[in-house]
């Protein structure tokens, strides 16, 4: 079922639950992995349908799930039973993954800036020593994504039950390698890759990023959101790609939040496309 046939016999989207990744995000689930013959082609992305959320003191990702396939269908339900804080010299700082939450959000709105503000950053982060850690926690809420794979188009379905604590931002996350796709397409022309993080808005409509070497265009199209409770909710959309020593990704995050309490379940529906197009 999570098979492509003809032309496109080469790419493969499955749900192979045994990859640990590599870089920074080694150890965390991983949503549907796309290889290429037997290339994975996810690297240290977290796959397509992952989970984070952020939380204003730390984020938390999932190192445990729980998988039911029905015909042609797969639920995965992620428990959010992992936080990341940063450290300093081998020792947690809670005030310094504080810092970085903040500086992250402000970050991301500044993508003209991205590149010149990282240039500090990792010789900085080698001198002192500064590293993110994953600890096991008491869960957070759990995320249940469905996927649906056809023709090389996965049809995800979101259900988010109301994390504990307010202010809760849900990131649903669609990466694969930055050492692939290197590249980005636009109206059929091929350009730069995004920054870090760019935001997707009516004026800027998301492109498709590519993989010149095999090919392949990964494309998100916009996805709709329903709220079951008293209160909506916020959905902002942004795309990047980063390669940096143990930062290796590439995709589209959809960004639900800030969270009030007030809703019940949130529903986010959205497709990714795999396809072997070549560009010009």
């Amino acid at each position: 079922m999570f098979n492509k046939s003809g032309f496109m016999k080469a790419i493969r989207i499955v749900p192979e639950g045994n990859y640990q990744g590599s870089g920074i995000s080694h150890g965390l689930a991983r949503g549907l992995l796309v290889f290429w013959d037997d290339l994975n082609l996810t690297g240290e992305g977290m796959g397509i349908g992952s989970v984070a959320v952020r939380e204003p003191d730390c984020t938390y990702f999932s190192r445990s799930w729980d998988d039911i396939a029905e015909g042609h269908m797969l639920r995965r339900t992620f428990d959010i039973d992992t936080r990341m804080s940063w450290s300093i010299f081998g020792k947690i700082s809670p005030l310094l993954t504080q810092w970085i939450e903040s500086a992250i959000g402000a970050y991301m709105q500044m993508p003209s800036f991205q590149r010149i503000l990282m240039l500090p950053v990792l010789p900085l982060r080698r001198v002192l020593y500064i590293h993110p850690v994953f600890e096991t926690v008491p869960s957070h809420g759990q995320v249940t994504m469905t996927y649906v794979v056809k023709e090389g188009q996965v049809a995800v379905r979101a259900e988010i039950h109301s994390p504990t604590k307010v202010g809760s931002v849900i990131c649903l996350l669609n990466e694969l390698s930055a050492e692939w796709f290197t590249n980005a397409v636009r109206d059929e022309t091929i350009v730069p890759p995004p920054p870090a993080w760019e935001r997707i808005t009516p004026k800027n409509p998301p492109a498709s990023l590519y993989d010149p070497v095999h090919g392949i265009r990964f494309t998100l199209l916009l996805p709709s959101v329903s709220v079951s409770g008293m209160s909506p909710v916020e959905s902002n959309i942004f795309w990047g790609r980063e390669h940096t020593d143990d930062l290796c990704w590439a995709g589209y995050c959809i960004e639900l939040g800030p969270l009030d309490g007030k809703q019940e379940v949130i529903e986010a529906r959205y497709s990714i496309i795999i396809a072997g197009e070549p560009a010009t």
